[in-house]
């Protein structure tokens, strides 16, 4: 029993001493328990604690980190505690926690960082949100204590706060901005309106007190002035009235017709040397009479210019003492009211420079003190989706995406690898609008070995939010130095193969006689379209706004340009528009079947529902169908297309031909002119093109052709038109160098004329077995195109200083 208790006693003390160390939990303890437990039961206070916990035991997360014993597991704490905090509503916590996470690169490799991304946009809005409520509390505060003085006529206290409150709604929203910027303006008008009246009344009561004292001292001609004065600030004013009258009838005692004349000859004189205030004396005593109608006028006139030189003195003295107080405000630091100061120097002078650079100063410092109180700056987030491969890649590119946000808005997102920079991206925005989410998708070149890249977005205020991340680029097979000596070998091989099967071409355009110059009709096929590209640039550039006139001379390319024109348009999926072509030719149109002519092709073109044929006044016949009709039609039409897309709708109707209106009646040119005035103009527009438009219009209101821009269809540029030479037969048939000189010499670079003399050449060309095209074949060319005649001219006139063959 005694050897049992001496072996009992020693492990019963070791047992003890051990249950401390099995009592310590560990850094995976505390993870589990807000994992498992504490999230589930949303005990966010509890959560936050046990992540805390497993932070100081361990502070580095990571991916397949062991556990007790075996597991593995994604150690991902700040993920798991931003989680937490966000269920506190703590959303900056969570939004700091969610970056850290990120940062630290475990979570990128997990099916996790998807949801970080969301949990954190959900947050960052939370957040904003939460902002928001307590600047609007604030702003709608300083509203209601603006309208308070506002009440109390304390206007520039008053409109201080409303500088104050426009600094915040401007962070809200456009609906809030626009009732504080009423509110501003209501409050200025009422304080215009006090502050005229006060100042009417004071000059007002001032005038009638000189004038009553002069008539006391006797001096009936300054007492007058005075009255004068006094009526033209208030004209039906009874003392004035009456003093008037006194002061002009002792004027009439004591002066003769004589002296009134003289008075006015002196008054007159002083007049035309300019000493106006100095006039204002004897032309009184002259206007005394009555019936002296010249001087009582020139007395009038020369009332006014005064009081115009009074008024432009008194508003200079306004705008300096108005420049004077917003710089002892701004010098004070009371910024709202320096602001209030400079808006009103530019609504009296809106080219005053130095008021308007005090008031982006004030504007910029009242909105420091208040965004930094109530819509703190935070540094913008970028979030990356792709590339999701590992650190290691073959391709010589890598795709990135993903997009930066920040509560203020995103400037600017500059993309680099290593120190250069690659690409930056400048958003759309606007300051009632800012950019506050912009996604991205770069592809950018990747050096062989490491690769550090990084995105960098930088918001409104200035501040700065980074991403950056390694990746590793491995050679390929062909990028080594073993590529080369097997790609010559290939290389051989392939220009052989390549010169059979250009031998093959050949000998097929040979025997059906390929010959692509279209010569006389329109290009319809876009393979053989070239040239126009900026024209057509500038087209649908303008096209959003104003309706187009192409004009040019005859077999300028006019018609074919059209017809591009529609394939362009109708395949453009840029822009807010979404464009509807319609091609018509008024060529044989008579004027009575004009408007039935539009609605055909439109009909025919635009494959419109059965219902809204229905409802169309559109006939196959063209008796009786007018302008209110095809206007009518016009309505359904676009009411139909409205329906086809989320865009707005553009009809664009190509005319072609258009100088058939210079046959038209006055009446049909009047009636097109009143289609673009109706309320659904706004969703048509019109290319018209033709050699030229009749310039006569003898109705009152402004013709149909002053809503378009004219353009003029000029010939090609020479790359334009060699391009066209050389082009369609590329890898096919070659041109002499010399052959292709001689097409843009004899074609002036008109496009129909080198395609006409291009046809002609390679049916020469060909009708002699060859495959060079040379200058003998263009001089051949040459005489059965200058056999054809062009509005009565020759189609190739000699070039000036060439020599006939």
């Amino acid at each position: 029993m005694r050897s049992r208790t001496r072996v009992l006693v020693p492990l019963v003390l070791c047992l003890a001493a051990a249950l401390p160390a099995r009592a310590a939990r560990e850094w995976y303890d505390y993870y589990f328990q807000a994992r498992d437990q504490d999230i589930p039961a949303r005990r966010w206070a509890d959560c936050v604690r046990n992540i805390d916990q497993a932070l100081k035991l361990r502070p580095n997360p990571g991916t397949n980190v062991r556990t007790y014993g075996m597991p593995f597991i994604d150690y991902l704490p700040y993920y798991l505690r931003g989680l937490c905090l966000q269920g506190q509503e703590d959303y900056r916590g969570a939004i700091e926690a969610f970056d850290r996470e990120e940062a630290a690169g475990a979570i990128r490799k997990t099916s996790l960082h998807a949801d970080l991304i969301r949990r954190r946009g959900a947050a960052q809005s939370g957040e904003a949100a939460r902002l928001g409520r307590e600047a609007r509390r604030r702003m709608q505060q300083l509203v209601r204590d603006a309208q308070e003085l506002g009440r109390k006529r304390a206007w520039d206290e008053a409109l201080a706060l409303l500088a104050q409150a426009e600094v915040l709604a401007r962070q809200l929203d456009p609906d809030t901005l626009r009732a504080v910027t009423r509110e501003q303006e209501r409050l200025r008008a009422a304080q215009k309106e006090a502050v005229d009246a006060d100042t009417r009344a004071r000059r007002l009561e001032q005038l009638l007190a000189d004038g009553e004292r002069l008539l006391a001292e006797g001096k009936g001609t300054e007492a007058k002035v005075a009255f004068d004065e006094a009526l033209g600030v208030e004209p039906r004013n009874p003392r004035a009235v009456e003093g008037r009258r006194v002061a002009e009838e002792r004027i009439l005692a004591s002066t003769t017709r004589a002296a009134r004349e003289k008075a006015y000859a002196d008054g007159k004189a002083l007049v035309d040397a300019g000493q106006l205030e100095a006039a204002l004396g004897p032309l009184s005593d002259a206007a005394a009479d009555p019936t002296f109608a010249e001087a009582r006028q020139l007395l009038a006139e020369t009332r006014k210019v005064l009081e115009g030189l009074r008024v432009q003195k008194k508003l200079r003295e306004d705008i300096d003492a108005l420049a004077a107080r917003g710089d002892a405000m701004t010098a004070a630091g009371r910024f709202p009211e320096a602001q209030v100061a400079f808006e009103g120097v530019l609504r009296l002078d809106t080219e005053h420079a130095h008021a308007r650079e005090g008031l982006a100063e004030a504007e910029r410092r009242t909105g420091e003190a208040l965004l930094a109180r109530f819509l703190p700056n935070r540094e913008p987030s970028v979030a990356i989706f792709e590339p999701t491969e590992g650190p290691v890649v073959e391709a010589p590119t890598l795709l990135l995406q993903g997009f930066a946000t920040d509560d203020r808005g995103i400037a600017k997102v500059e993309f680099r690898v290593g120190s250069r920079l690659i690409d930056a991206l400048v958003p759309e925005s606007s300051p009632v609008e800012p950019a506050r989410s912009v996604p991205f998708a770069r592809e950018f070149p990747l050096e062989p070995g490491p690769n550090r890249v990084a995105i960098t977005a930088f918001d409104t205020g200035g501040l700065s939010g980074t991403v950056s991340f390694a990746v590793e680029r491995k050679l390929r097979f062909h990028e080594t130095r073993y590529f080369w000596p097997s790609a010559a070998a290939g290389a051989v091989g392939l220009v052989g193969v390549g010169w059979g099967v250009q031998r093959l071409r050949r000998r097929r355009a040979f025997r059906q006689r390929f010959n692509p110059y279209i010569a006389g009709a329109p290009v319809l096929d876009d393979d053989m379209f070239y040239g126009r590209e900026k024209l057509t640039a500038r087209m649908l550039s303008t096209l959003h706004r104003n309706s187009l006139m192409i004009t040019g001379e005859r077999r300028i390319g006019k018609t074919t340009f059209l017809h591009h024109l529609k394939r362009v348009l109708a395949e453009d999926e840029a822009g807010e528009w979404r464009f509807f072509p319609v091609f018509v030719d008024l060529q044989g149109v008579p004027e009575q079947a004009f408007f039935h002519a539009l609605m055909a092709e439109v009909v025919d073109t635009l494959d419109l529902s059965p219902a809204t044929r229905e409802a169309l006044r559109f006939k196959p016949e063209p008796e009786g169908y007018e302008a209110r009709d095809f206007a009518h039609d016009l309505q359904q039409v676009i009411a139909e297309l409205k329906t086809r897309t989320d865009r707005k709708v553009r009809l664009a109707l190509l005319i072609d031909e258009v100088d058939v209106l210079n046959q038209y009646s006055d009446s049909v040119n009047q009636r097109l002119r009143g289609i673009f005035m109706k309320s659904f103009s706004e969703n048509l527009v019109a290319v018209m093109s033709g050699v030229g438009i009749r310039r006569r219009w003898k109705s009152e209101v402004s013709p149909w052709y002053n809503f378009f821009d004219e353009i003029e269809l000029t010939p090609f540029s020479r790359d334009e038109a060699e391009a066209l030479v050389r082009e369609p037969v590329a890898g096919i048939f070659r041109w002499q160098p010399q052959a292709v000189e001689r097409v843009l010499e004899l074609s002036h670079l008109k496009p129909y004329l080198v395609q006409k003399l291009c046809a002609h050449a390679v049916n020469r060309m060909l009708d002699e077995g060859r495959s060079k095209i040379r200058r003998e074949d263009v001089e051949a060319a040459r005489g059965a195109v200058t056999s054809e005649d062009v509005d009565g001219e020759p189609a190739l006139p000699e070039p000036a200083g060439s020599v006939a063959d």
